[in-house]
């Protein structure tokens, strides 16, 4: 068998495996840069196949098996230079035909001259296009600036193979005049080693390409496929949690205000309970004034919940408790509902509290202050979606119990309940049923929980509406 036979054997296998691998990571979903990156592999695929039948049978060999190894060459060129465009740029259909044309006409005009001026004449004119061609590509690679391609590996490969590949046809070209043409059919030695490098660096530039698409996501049209799928999974996430740093910046802002409007409001409310007092105290000693003095006490009891609420804000916010400790758990979800009762007064959500027991749990109240806040805060986001609900179901309920090793928190909604299909991934990181949400509430709360050796788990109620249950361990 010709040696030049099984050198091409190689690639061909290649070839297919390269074409096949970009095709069904696609999903035959290909964009316009992966069709035009598939017509030139599948015109690379018949020049070599055409030239290995040439080689075996060279009674084959034809006016017209020599015009289809020019246009099937050529136009992959051309092709391949199209398939870098349409990386940043739209390709209009007439360029495409336009390139169809001109190569049909220009290998017609080569196969004319090899019959009537020399049969050597053509090797001349097919370098002299691919030297064109290759340039322009090498032109176009170099001038990506765009769609985050400037700086990519494998477009920088692609462009080195551009300057290779021209430097090979400049070598054809210069062997045209030598008694040594690097021709393709029955070649000797040392064409055959030539032919050998060049069909080695057009597979590094079809790799190249397939590398290029595993590590580039187009944000034009970043949808998923088979080779970038990790990296646009990455992508999103970097996207979700930069826009989750935005957030955190702002909560830390209001975190701040809160704290400071917290320990300013602190000092109006002492000084008025205590002049409260006093004016109490007056009163009492005046004698007949007991309506007045049960207004006061009215006032005092108003103000010391005012006082409490500012104390658990400056507590919540104040960042400063981070060390594990026994406390008592049914105190700090009061403290938590001193928080949220406005909200669920002002949207008309009743409350129910179940505490069968007040068990002391070892860990960081603050944290699951957080946590129970949170919770309460998506169970009221719930019952607001709810349509046409009447005031009687629009309500919360909390039960603490306990077993031998554990305190458990249930908080219970009648809310619309949670979908089946987030119901296994609603505590993973940037999972959010709600339009403005990041995904990082549910997320943060059992992290917080997984740090306390505790659990948190989600259900439906059978009549409707979510439950939540946290389970943490008691103190010693």
């Amino acid at each position: 068998m010709n040696i030049f036979v099984l050198v091409l054997i190689i690639p061909v296998l290649l070839t297919i495996v390269s074409s096949g691998s970009l095709y069904f990571s696609f999903k035959a979903k290909v964009d316009e840069s992966g069709r035009y990156f598939l017509l030139a592999e599948f015109l690379w695929l018949m020049t070599l196949l055409i030239v290995i039948v040439m080689n075996l049978q060279p009674s084959l060999v034809s006016t017209s098996s020599f015009f289809a190894i020019s246009v099937a060459t050529l136009f992959s060129e051309v092709v391949i230079l199209l398939s870098i465009e349409a990386l940043t740029k739209k390709i209009q259909n007439r360029k495409f035909i336009y390139w169809i044309i001109f190569v049909i006409i220009y290998c017609g005009f080569i196969e004319y001259c090899r019959y009537t001026i020399s049969p050597l004449i053509p090797l001349f004119f097919f370098s002299i296009f691919s030297i064109c061609v290759t340039s322009f590509t090498y032109i176009t690679c170099k001038r990506i600036n765009s769609n985050g391609l400037g700086n990519n590996l494998f477009i920088q490969w692609i462009t080195y193979t551009e300057i290779a590949l021209t430097v090979i046809h400049i070598l054809r070209l210069a062997s045209y005049f030598t008694d040594t043409p690097m021709v393709a059919i029955n070649p000797q030695p040392l064409p055959t080693i030539f032919f050998s490098i060049w069909l080695s660096i057009n597979l590094v530039r079809y790799f190249s390409y397939l590398a290029l698409r595993v590590s580039w996501v187009d944000p034009r049209a970043s949808s998923e496929n088979a080779l970038n799928q990790n990296l646009v999974k990455l992508t999103n996430e970097k996207e979700q949690f930069l826009q989750g740093l935005m957030s955190s910046n702002r909560a830390l802002g209001i975190s701040a205000l809160a704290n400071s409007l917290a320990h300013q409001l602190s000092q109006p409310i002492t000084g008025i309970t205590l002049q409260t007092e006093s004016v109490k105290r007056e009163l009492l000693n005046q004698g007949n004034q007991e309506k007045s003095v049960q207004i006061l006490d009215t006032v005092t009891e108003q103000l010391s919940k005012v006082s409490a609420l500012v104390t658990n804000l400056r507590r919540l916010f104040g960042g400063k408790e981070s060390e594990f400790k026994p406390f008592n758990l049914q105190g700090a979800c009061e403290e938590a509902l001193e928080i949220i009762k406005p909200t669920l007064d002002s949207k008309n959500i009743s409350l129910t509290r179940t505490f069968t027991n007040s068990p002391i749990v070892f860990g960081n109240p603050i944290q699951i202050q957080q946590v129970l806040i949170n919770i309460f805060n998506n169970a009221i986001d719930a019952i607001d979606i709810v349509e046409k609900t009447k005031a009687h179901d629009r309500k919360i309920d909390l039960i603490i119990s306990q077993d031998q090793s554990f305190a458990v928190i249930a908080i219970e909604d009648t809310g619309g309940g949670i979908s089946p299909k987030i119901m296994s991934a609603m505590f993973e990181l940037y999972q959010s049923t709600k339009s403005d949400g990041l995904g990082i509430g549910l997320w943060l709360c059992k992290a917080i929980i997984d740090k306390h050796h505790g659990s948190i788990t989600a259900s439906n109620q059978p009549s409707g509406g979510a439950i939540i249950e946290i389970r943490l361990p008691l103190a010693n």
